[in-house]
Parts: structure tokens; C-alpha cells; sequence
């Protein structure tokens, strides 16, 4: 394999290597002999008896909440190695697993202690005590077990199947035995030790105590973080091991600012609480803490095991959430034999450690943890360039040193950006309202406008009523001042009915001071303060607006208004226009999207669902299937999506308007929702209606998009264990020739990383010349077999990315990286490609129509990775149908910072 080659000053690699690890066959299956005890039936029917007495929800009880006893067993019962996932509900699965089964006079009253906070209401204290004694004299059963943790059947399409149990316990087993090693980081003389802490989709390693780097005299904390989860690859029969590595920052601000509907995450370090020394257990207990605004003070959440604490550690004071809060940094280094840190998210405001790691710095950590995993696992193999595959023709990238070129560059943007207009229009006029607070922001709106449609600045008034002519293109603009439709909702208590009313209020506010739109699409682009400006939750009236622009016939952009911390404004209005442009369906198509376009009348349609969550603006659950499709050649609305009520494509703007109608919520007497359709009810609802699109898609050669993480838990059959090459089956018909939707229908499944993991991380690598980097293209597996159809995409950093150094350190620190810990690393997006059905020589075949020439499977994968590239942005982390098909949720569910920290 050749090594990197050099084009313009840039280093191209050949080579990809994932951070994921499969089964060594020279090693043969990993065998651990434990002990193992199940949860007792007799525990099971009486606790969730018990359990019941306080249970609202419409769906059925699947299992107990036993995730924060599950915590502490594996943190600090002697022995225990990991506990298993689903155990409270299926008998079958083994509940606790040790190396050595642990007394019974410790266990026991951490099972108690757990049975009690069940149901910890008064009215329930008579339930309660008849359930204790009921469980009290039952006697917990261990068995010995050899546990082959490599367990995996192959499915009927060729995909590994692991046995169900090894999803929490392998990751578990693993993460305690790397943990077991210390690390040096890059130019580092001090060792890194790890500790474990178990979650919901696996394990992660947390190095502790964290590192300290100081500037200013002032301290900053961080750790690096290792997550391990396990996950299995379509066709590819081994499960798989994907390692993720970044940095955790910790929060020292005082007080710690949680935001009213949030939480933070908070780790504990505590001796075991029935060792009379200070022996520390190897794992970090997780527990989370919100503010209650009903009580006016932090409180822990319902799973927090450091809830169980105290019931069974008399000697030791812990700390309350209020202390945490006021005095976080003191607590992060720990008081009386015990410590906590409280994760940071970027809701709690700036860090001064930067997010990410640099490939290098990856690739060491990497090694590190192959060694570790060394005989009973190895290194998937590396992947290599699929040749053909690049990127579309895009406008190239000039430098300011050359005005002349740059400026015929931009003519082709603002052409290309007219047509999208044009055809988005359909021959009505671009109505625009620009809703602004501060008057620098509506100026610098219409110059940025200006600028993007090639009208030159001294021809942009001041007046509130303006009209451009642009050859084809009309633009009518309409600019007001916000006034009170920008101030916060009024909700008063915490009753939903209020925020709907508020919601309702300001709908009704907006459709009183804008007449509703007589024909076409219109834009309503509107400057409010940022959403920490508005106090509690449910105030931002940010989702209202978006509804009342919507009533009265407009899609609407934001734009926050400018204040200290908040990007420079010029920037800001470029892409609020773009983002505007691509709501109202004008987003230009790149054209030479394939080498050789195996269709010219292909279009592409990319499925999303939507799910409603329980809280802010919107208090409704479940799910929503938006569909969206492009087709590069129409010249009038290219773009448009599914609208199910009227059971045809409308224009994509229309499509986001129709999806604004479906928020609102009905009540009964109690001041309850009215239920929502039940999980069997709405994947239904989602079949019938992946159905119906395909057949209204049958009449041309499609290339269908859809993410296998987003839409399997309504489509269970595009999971991994049930694909089978060129088959697509339903949840109430068996699977069927994907040829039965359509003679010339394709399907790609992408995947994304997402909060599971499911995609490794990366990095591009000349073992012969010891480079580390990053590379853009389309990759297959070195052992990959003759009908291949697994690919990755990457893309490539964004155009305004900071540079970093190639060999950035920040663990440690690094003394020879005195500013390292400071920089934030970008990691350019993988996209697993799965192409699950094509025109492939069997599929032809079994059609009767052997006389055409089989598809390349490679050639479609190009074509996805080529929708991810677009002249006005940046690489997207989606093919642009899907991009645009997420995007439509903002019309359906109020937009939220994740409060994410890597």
C-alpha cells in the first residue's frame, strides 16, 4: 500500500485506520469463569407490583428502575465486575457478575436501601413495608458460569449477532482491564492512571485525578476520556469494539450554572463504603443533579446512586447537591476521602480547555489501548481509497491575494444562488421580513443580502419598504422592529396548559402585527436575545415566533442578537441568509454529483424521523416521519418533501409550514395531554408511511436515504442483524426484493457516530513514514470481499477551522505544548455507507433483466458521499436530502443546545 502523496502542500493518505477492534482468530473465544445470579422471580412480581402504584404512562412497564443500584454493585460491592442490561425483566439474563461472589451481609442492605426509594411517598409506605417483608427472607441464588465474551451467531444476511449480554458486559470487562495499566502521554514523565465509569451504552475510562493547567494564575481541570462501547457491522460477521477518545472539562465556576431544565453530571470518588481503610474502587460513580425550581435549589435526579450512599456508609458525610453546586473546584479535589466532579457542558458557559484531540495524539492513546486488549483482540484491518470516488465539481477556493479570480468565483455563487431562487419561487416574488432589535443588524442584513444576489451595496436604502430587481428574481423587503414579540413568554407555574397558552398568545401576537402571505413562500428573518437571556424554561419565545411566522405563511430564521461571547456579526448574517434560503427550498443542486451519472433522471429522497420530546415548548412524545426529495433537473421546486395529509411531494417550504401545524396539544380535565399513540402504534404509522413514499417514487430511478440509527427503532427490520443484501421487509410482511419498490429503486444506510458510539473514530496514517492525519474521501476495508458493501466517507475540515498543529499534545500537559490544553481539535465527520440494495448481478438476475450491466455497489456509496459537499457550505455531516430532511424538524420540536461536552 503506498504511503501519502502530496498535492498543493497537503498530505494525502491512502490509508484510514478506525480506533475498532474485532475477535483475534489465532486467540480463539475469550472464556472468563465467573459467578452469576439472576434477579429472583419472586422479586420481580412483587417489586414491580410495588413500582406500579405510582405509574401514569399509557406504555406498558418493561423493567425496573435498578440503573442506580446496578451503579453502586459495580462500584463498590467487592468482587462484582459488571451487572446486566434488561435483567429486571427478562429472567433469562444474569443480573449481577463477580469474580468472586460477594458477602450477603453487604449486598443486602444496598438491596433494600434500593427496594425503599421505589416508592418513597407516603401513601404508599403500607405497600412498601408488606413488599420488604415479603422479599426480605429470599435468598439470592449464584451460579458458576463460563462466559465466552466473544459469543456471536451470524445472522441470515451474514452480520454478526453477539449475544445480548455482552452489549454492557464486554465493555465493562474491558474498560476494568485496561484500567488495570497506566498511560504516558506524548513527552510526558509522569504516568496516567484511569478510572472506570459504567453507562447506559457501555464503559468509559476517566483519567483520574484530572490534570490541572494553570494560566493567569488561574486553574483549569480536565481529564481524558476513553468510551468503549460494542457494535456490530452489516454483512461483516464479528461484533466489534469502537474506542472513542477526548477530553472531559470539569466545571469550576461558582456557582455551577445549571439551567432550569437541565441537568449536569456529577462522578464521584469515594472509598468503599464498608472498608474500614481507604481502599478506592476502581469505578467512578455517575449520578446527575438539576435545580428544582419549586424548591429553589439543586437536587440530585432520580437515578443518582450517591441516593444510596449513606444508607449504607454511616461513617462518612456526603456531600448535598447544594454544596456541590457552591463549591465545585473544592469538591473536584475532594474533602474528607471523597471527591466529585461536575462534568461541563457548554450550557454552564466558556472553558478555557479546548474540546478534541489531535490525530496524533489519538494514534498514541490507540496504540495503548491495543496493547491492552492484546491476545483476545486486534486492530480491525485498515481501509483504503475507493479511487473513483470525489468530490463534485464545487466553485475552487481562490486567495484574497487575487480580487479578479475571486470575483468571478463569486459571480458563479450568486448565479448559482438566483437560479436556486428562481426555481424555488416558481415565478413568485422573494418576500422577505427582516424583524430586528438593534439597527446594525438590519443593516448589516441587507448589505449581506445584497452581496449574496450580486446587488451592489450603494444601491441598498434604509427605508422599511424596499423592492430589487434582479433579472428574474424580485425581492420585496419589508423591515420592522421586533418590540415586545421578542420579550419572554409569559408562563405562569408549571402547569403545560400555561405554556401552550403562552405559546398560543404569542402566535396570535405575531399573526396581529403580519398579514398572512396572499401566494408563494415568504421569509421572516428575526434578531432576538440569546436563550440564556431569558431566565427559566419555557420563556424563550425563540419556538412561538417559528409557529406564528408559520400561521401567517413564512418560515423564519433567527439571528441572535450581538453581545459579548457571541460570534462577530458579519459572519453571523451570511449564514442566517443561507440558512433562510435553504427553508424556502433554494438550495443549489452541485452539479457532476457521479463520474458518469448512471441515471439522468435520478432523484434522491432521504427519510427522518422526528421525535417529540416531553418538556419545553412542546409537551409531546413520539414520532414523525419527514421525507424529502430532490431532483437536480426540475426547474421548478427541485426540492420538495411528503406531505402525508394530502398524500403528495409539495414544495419544501410548504412542507415545513404543514409540519407547524401538527404541535398543537389537547387536554383533558386533569390539565393532562390528551395520550399519545402507543410505540407499536406510531412504528406503524412509520411503515405505512415508508411504504407509500416508495411507491409514489416508482415512475423514475431513486436513490432512497436513510439514518439506520434514526429510523430503526421505528423500522426495526433496517437494523443490522435483520438486512440482507437487495431485501427490504416490514414489521407485518417478510422481506421481499427491494426490486418489488421499484425496478430501478437504490438504498444507502448511513450511520453516524451519534451518543452510541456506533461509527469508530479515525485517523489517516503512513506507517512508513510515521505521519498522522486526517484525509477527505471514500474508503473500504483492505479485507473487504468482491461485493462489498460497506464504505466510510469523510469529509474535510470546515473552510473557517482554525488551523491546529499536526502533533498538538494536551494530555499531561505537555510541557513542550504550553498552550496545548487550550485548543480546540475538529474532527472531520465519518459516515458508515451501507449499500444495502442495487441493481447487483443476483438482484438482476432474480428480475429477469440479466441483459443489463450491475451495478457497482461502490458507485452509489460515491454518489452519497458526493451529497455531502455543497459550493455555500461546509462539508455536511449528512447527504444533503437528509441534511434537509432533519433540518424540517425545527418546525416540529423547539431547537436545543445539547449541552454536550467531548
Amino acid at each position: 500500500m503506498s504511503g501519502p502523496r502530496r498535492r498543493r502542500g497537503v498530505t494525502v493518505y491512502d490509508l484510514l485506520r478506525v480506533c475498532a477492534y474485532e475477535p483475534d482468530p489465532d486467540h480463539g473465544p475469550w472464556i472468563e469463569d465467573l459467578q452469576v445470579m439472576t434477579f429472583a422471580e419472586r422479586w420481580k412480581s412483587e417489586l414491580m407490583s410495588l413500582y406500579a402504584l405510582g405509574w401514569r404512562s399509557r406504555e406498558p412497564i418493561t423493567g425496573l428502575p435498578v440503573r442506580k443500584l446496578n451503579s453502586l454493585l459495580r462500584a463498590a460491592a467487592p468482587g462484582v465486575v459488571a451487572t446486566g442490561r434488561g435483567a429486571t425483566s427478562d429472567p433469562t439474563v444474569p443480573w449481577i457478575y463477580a469474580r468472586d461472589r460477594p458477602p450477603a451481609e453487604l449486598v443486602h442492605p444496598l438491596f433494600l436501601s434500593w427496594v425503599m426509594s421505589l416508592r418513597p411517598e407516603p401513601e404508599h409506605e403500607a405497600a412498601l413495608a408488606r413488599v420488604l417483608g415479603s422479599i426480605g427472607d429470599t435468598t439470592p441464588l449464584w451460579t458458576p458460569e463460563a462466559v465466552d465474551l466473544t459469543a456471536t451467531m451470524v445472522s441470515l444476511g451474514g452480520t454478526g449477532k453477539p449475544d445480548r449480554r455482552l452489549y454492557g458486559l464486554l465493555p465493562e470487562l474491558l474498560a476494568t482491564r485496561l484500567a488495570a495499566r497506566s498511560y504516558r502521554p506524548v513527552d510526558v514523565v509522569a504516568d496516567t492512571a484511569f478510572r472506570v465509569v459504567s453507562t447506559e451504552q457501555g464503559a468509559e475510562l476517566v483519567s483520574w485525578p484530572p490534570y490541572q493547567y494553570t494560566r493567569a494564575r488561574r486553574p483549569a481541570h480536565y481529564s481524558a476520556v476513553i468510551k468503549i462501547t460494542l457494535h456490530t457491522t452489516a454483512f461483516m460477521p464479528n461484533l466489534r469494539v469502537h474506542v472513542s477518545y477526548g477530553i472531559r472539562r470539569w466545571a469550576t465556576a461558582t456557582p455551577v450554572r445549571i439551567p432550569d431544565g437541565r441537568a449536569a453530571t456529577v462522578l464521584f470518588d469515594v472509598p468503599v463504603p464498608w472498608d474500614e481503610g481507604e481502599t478506592r474502587s476502581t469505578h467512578l460513580i455517575g449520578n446527575s443533579i438539576r435545580f428544582e425550581p419549586r424548591l429553589g435549589r439543586r437536587v440530585w435526579r432520580r437515578h443518582s446512586a450517591v441516593d444510596l450512599l449513606p444508607d449504607v456508609d454511616i461513617v462518612r458525610t456526603y456531600p448535598k447537591p447544594e454544596d456541590i453546586g457552591l463549591a465545585p473546584e473544592t469538591w473536584l479535589r475532594g474533602q474528607s476521602g471523597i471527591a466529585a466532579g461536575v462534568v461541563h457542558s457548554t450550557v454552564m458557559g466558556p472553558h478555557k480547555i479546548g474540546t478534541g484531540l489531535s490525530p496524533v495524539e489519538r494514534e498514541h492513546l490507540d496504540n495503548w489501548i491495543a496493547d491492552g486488549l492484546r491476545p483476545m483482540f486486534r486492530r480491525v484491518s485498515d481501509s483504503r481509497r475507493v479511487p473513483e470516488a470525489t468530490k463534485p465539481s464545487l466553485l475552487p477556493k481562490v486567495p484574497r491575494d487575487k480580487p479578479h479570480e475571486r470575483a468571478a468565483v463569486e459571480r458563479r455563487a450568486v448565479e448559482s444562488r438566483r437560479r436556486a431562487l428562481v426555481a424555488a419561487l416558481a415565478g413568485e416574488p422573494l418576500r422577505i421580513d427582516i424583524v430586528w432589535q438593534l439597527p446594525e443588524t438590519r443593516t448589516r442584513l441587507l448589505e449581506e443580502l445584497a452581496t449574496l444576489l450580486g446587488l451592489p451595496n450603494s444601491q441598498v436604502a434604509e427605508e422599511p419598504v424596499q423592492e430589487w430587481v434582479l433579472g428574474p428574481l424580485r425581492v420585496l423587503i419589508h423591515t420592522v422592529r421586533i418590540l415586545d414579540l421578542g420579550s419572554p413568554l409569559d408562563v405562569e407555574g408549571k402547569d403545560p396548559r400555561a405554556v401552550s397558552e403562552a405559546v398560543r398568545a404569542r402566535r396570535v401576537a405575531v399573526a396581529a402585527r403580519f398579514d398572512r402571505v396572499p401566494e408563494g413562500p415568504a421569509l421572516a428573518l428575526v434578531e432576538i436575545l440569546g436563550e440564556s437571556r431569558f431566565g427559566k424554561a419555557d420563556t424563550d419565545p425563540k419556538f412561538a415566533l417559528r409557529l406564528g411566522f408559520a400561521d401567517v405563511g413564512r418560515v423564519s430564521q433567527f439571528i441572535q442578537a450581538q453581545e459579548d461571547g457571541v460570534p462577530d456579526l458579519d459572519a453571523r448574517a451570511k449564514w442566517t441568509w443561507l440558512d433562510g434560503f435553504r427553508q424556502l427550498g433554494a438550495v443549489p443542486v452541485p452539479p457532476g454529483l457521479t463520474p458518469a451519472e448512471p441515471d439522468a433522471d435520478l432523484q434522491y429522497v432521504a427519510l427522518w424521523v422526528v421525535r417529540r420530546k416531553e418538556r419545553g415548548a412542546v409537551r409531546r412524545v413520539r414520532q414523525h416521519l419527514v421525507a424529502v426529495r430532490i431532483r437536480p433537473g426540475d426547474t421548478t421546486h427541485p426540492i420538495c418533501g411528503w406531505d402525508d395529509a394530502r398524500k403528495a411531494w409539495v414544495p419544501y417550504s410548504e412542507l415545513l409550514l404543514a409540519l407547524s401545524r401538527d404541535v398543537d396539544v389537547a387536554y383533558d380535565d386533569t390539565g393532562r395531554p390528551t395520550p399519545e399513540a402507543t410505540y407499536a402504534e406510531h412504528r406503524d404509522r412509520v411503515q405505512r408511511r415508508v411504504r407509500s413514499i416508495l411507491y409514489q417514487t416508482r415512475d423514475r430511478p431513486t436513490l432512497l436515504l436513510a439514518n439506520s440509527a434514526n429510523i430503526r427503532d421505528s423500522w426495526p427490520e433496517i437494523g443490522n442483524g435483520a438486512l440482507v443484501k437487495d431485501m427490504i421487509a416490514f414489521s407485518d410482511e417478510p422481506a421481499q426484493r427491494i426490486a418489488v419498490y421499484g425496478a430501478d429503486l437504490r438504498i444507502v444506510l448511513v450511520r453516524d457516530r451519534n451518543s452510541r458510539e456506533e461509527v469508530p473514530q479515525w485517523y489517516a496514517v503512513d506507517p512508513g513514514k510515521g505521519k498522522t492525519g486526517f484525509a477527505l474521501g471514500l474508503w473500504e476495508e483492505d479485507r473487504a470481499d468482491v461485493d462489498n458493501r460497506v464504505f466510510a466517507s469523510t469529509a474535510d475540515m470546515p473552510r473557517n477551522n482554525p488551523k491546529v498543529p499536526r502533533g498538538l499534545a494536551k494530555l499531561g500537559p505537555n510541557p513542550n505544548w504550553p498552550l496545548g490544553p487550550t485548543k480546540s481539535v475538529w474532527n472531520p465527520q465519518y459516515l458508515e455507507l451501507v449499500v444495502l440494495g442495487c441493481l447487483s448481478a443476483d438482484a438482476l438476475e432474480l428480475a429477469g433483466r440479466s441483459e443489463i450491466v450491475p451495478d457497482e455497489p461502490g458507485t452509489w456509496a460515491g454518489i452519497t458521499h458526493r451529497l455531502r459537499f455543497h459550493d455555500d457550505y461546509d462539508p455536511l455531516a449528512r447527504p444533503l436530502p437528509m441534511h434537509l430532511a432533519k433540518l424540517a424538524e425545527e418546525y416540529i420540536l423547539p431547537r436545543e443546545d445539547s449541552g454536550a461536552d467531548d
